[in-house]
This record gives structure tokens, C-alpha cells and sequence, in this order.
């Protein structure tokens, strides 16, 4: 198994993106061979997705730009051996970055981390605005979603009230979330699992399930 989790930030050595420029496996929207190289080499990390088509011990990996084409950011999706790896960071380590983010991002972000230290819960940072921290790029637009990881050390009571304050943080700050909270070995959404239903979609490193609501399990 890959000690490696969705949303990680890994940097790579000169072979790597080399490599990756010659795994490349989708890219949306399309563009010329020039600009996929232009962003692989441009020094910005690339980002763990899922497991799923890798053979060989092979890394999915997907490289995001600050660039918006026709309204669609360019995404580009391919697979290095872990061992050009040479910088990884986890959605926890990117939140505590110093970071250049807009300032009601910047704001709700530390209010939530306040509200998650008082409650047990851990507070991440992952999508546009992780990239923006790691790189200083302009990743983030004033209607952007803010994309949070969350890890529970405490109770569901805990977890109630962490999920109360970012509801309110949301009219607060007017930035609306997306919370994503580890259950097991899935990411599963906050919004989702306080909402009606006894079933929530679950994500993972491998693959994707639909999960019972239920009690968290132990990490």
C-alpha cells in the first residue's frame, strides 16, 4: 500500500516531470503539447488522486493550473514511480503554511482551525486554496469554495459543534465550504453525512463505496 493519501501535495525531481510529461493520461480542456509542459515544469507540486489506473507501483498524480480556459481550469492527469518523489505535504501541513490567500479565505480558514482545536478537530486544507498556499499563485477567485479536510479526535458531540460554527462561519465570512472528514480509510463529505439518508458516498486512495452512517471508525 501507498503511504500516500487523496489530495496530497507531492513535489518532483527533474526526472519525475520529465516522466509525467511522457505518462500523460488525460488533460481537460485540451491543449497543445507546449503548455502541457509549460505547467508540468513550471515547478508547482502535483496532487494524489486515486489509485486507479497505475500499474507497477506507478503514482497517480494530476497537475492544476491557475489558468482558466473557457471557464474550465486545465487539469492535467498522469502516473510517476513514488521514487521522484522528492517534497511530499499533506492537506494538515498546507494549512498551517503561511498563505496568500484572499482575505475572507484567509479569515474562515483560521476561524475554522480555532473551532476545530476547540473541538478535536484536525483542519486541512486541500483544492484551489491549498495550491494557492503552496505555490502564491492565483489559484483562488472571490467565489471560490474553500476546500477543507477534517480528521474527528473527539466525539460526534464534538464533531456536532465543529459542523454548528462552520455553518455560521459560512454567513460570517460569506465563503461557502466544502468539508471533506476522513472516515476509516474514505473521505467522506461533512454536508453529507449531517444530511438525511442512512447511506454517504465514500472516496479512498483505491476506489469508491457507498458507507453506512454510522459511529467513526478508529484511525
Amino acid at each position: 500500500m501507498m503511504p500516500y493519501k487523496r489530495h496530497d501535495l507531492v513535489w518532483l525531481s527533474g526526472a519525475g516531470r520529465d516522466c509525467a510529461l511522457r505518462n500523460i493520461q488525460s488533460c481537460i480542456p485540451p491543449v497543445s503539447d507546449r503548455e502541457k509542459s509549460d505547467l508540468i515544469f513550471s515547478g508547482v507540486p502535483a496532487i494524489v488522486r486515486r489509485q486507479e489506473t497505475a500499474e507497477g507501483g506507478l503514482l497517480c498524480i494530476g497537475f492544476s493550473s491557475p489558468r482558466i480556459i473557457d471557464g474550465v481550469r486545465l487539469r492535467i492527469g498522469s502516473v510517476v514511480p513514488p521514487d521522484c518523489v522528492t517534497e511530499r505535504k499533506t492537506a494538515f501541513d498546507v494549512a498551517n503554511y503561511e498563505n496568500s490567500l484572499l482575505p475572507r479565505h484567509h479569515e474562515i480558514l483560521r476561524a475554522l482551525m480555532d473551532a476545530g482545536a476547540e473541538h478535536h478537530v484536525q483542519v486541512g486544507c486541500f483544492g484551489s486554496a491549498a495550491m494557492q498556499m503552496a505555490t502564491d499563485l492565483p489559484y483562488c477567485r472571490e467565489n471560490s469554495d474553500l476546500d477543507i479536510y477534517l480528521r474527528l479526535h473527539g466525539s460526534r458531540r464534538d464533531l456536532e459543534l465543529f459542523f454548528s460554527l462552520l455553518l455560521g462561519y459560512e454567513r460570517q465570512f460569506r465563503v461557502t465550504t466544502d468539508p471533506e472528514i476522513e472516515f476509516g480509510k474514505y473521505g467522506v463529505k461533512l454536508k453529507e453525512f449531517f444530511a438525511p439518508g442512512k447511506t454517504m458516498l465514500g472516496k479512498g486512495l483505491y476506489d469508491v463505496t457507498l458507507l453506512e452512517k454510522g459511529g467513526f471508525p478508529e484511525h
